[in-house]
């Protein structure tokens, strides 16, 4: 018998003992069907039931925005002269609130208050999370955030062309991103109208699935929501994810100036 043989009828004896000491035969019988079930969500029963996921969304104009452009220093890129290995350049001077008060002043000249707009300089960080989890690492730079009270999409439109415009010419600036985040003032009658979207949803699925089936559906159902649904950003909120996360979107001026909110319920309708 070979040595690979060999191996492997060890390692599966040893596979098997292992398994059988974690469970053993009288072990497995008592874990019955019911419990098995639980797995499911939401939870089994002995009823014959019938269950879909209800996906509803609601939304409404945006009672404020805030635009936030990302700007970073404008370096440029000289190559190493012949023969010379490598050459590192003494970084340029680091972005300051006075660099940035041409834009500022460019914004206050077309009617944007001057306590609409914040000046925030950002220290460049180190990712906190390892691989796979997405980066939290940031370059550094600017932040000038400007908030827009009852925005619509040509005032949006000409804020972003005055700080572009700005910012070109600056020689030692660069515009990087542009964001920008709806709110609404009442967030609940927002997300009550999403809620009630989703359960119209469900209860369509649910008629629509136990006719094809030739079942009646009786009796309430049960509710439950998905456990994902409190990482993911809600109505005015950033979300809980583990690795960092904003609702503020790329700056769309094709996009809807709105506030919408999805939400997700999975129901269980008893049938007959």
């Amino acid at each position: 018998m070979s040595k690979i043989v060999r191996r492997s009828l060890v390692m599966a004896a040893i596979v098997s003992g292992v398994w059988s000491a974690m469970i053993s035969p009288s072990r497995a019988q008592n874990i019955s069907d019911r419990k098995i079930a639980q797995l499911f969500y939401p939870q089994v029963s002995e009823q014959a039931t019938l269950r879909v996921i209800g996906k509803g969304r609601a939304s409404q104009p945006a009672d404020r925005a805030s635009l936030q452009f990302k700007f970073i220093s404008n370096i440029p890129f000289e190559s190493p002269p012949e023969g010379v290995l490598s050459q590192f350049d003494t970084p340029g001077e680091p972005l300051s609130e006075e660099s940035l008060q041409p834009i500022v002043d460019a914004l206050v000249a077309i009617g944007v208050p001057a306590n609409a707009i914040e000046v925030k300089i950002v220290e460049p960080t180190g990712s906190i999370l390892p691989f796979p989890f997405p980066s939290t690492a940031t370059e550094g730079g600017a932040e000038v955030a400007v908030m827009v009270e009852q925005p619509t999409r040509d005032r949006l439109d000409q804020i972003v062309d005055t700080a572009s415009d700005a910012a070109n010419n600056l020689e030692d600036i660069l515009l990087s991103t542009i964001n920008v985040q709806y709110a609404v003032d009442d967030c609940q009658a927002l997300e009550r109208a999403a809620y009630q979207s989703a359960v119209e949803d469900s209860q369509n699925r649910a008629r629509a699935i136990a006719e094809a089936m030739g079942a009646d559906l009786r009796g309430a159902p049960s509710v439950a929501e998905p456990f994902y649904g409190i990482f993911l950003p809600g109505c005015n909120s950033e979300g809980n994810l583990p690795f960092g996360g904003s609702a503020a979107t790329p700056y769309d001026p094709n996009s809807p100036v709105e506030v919408e909110v999805t939400k997700e319920i999975f129901t269980s309708y008893p049938v007959r």
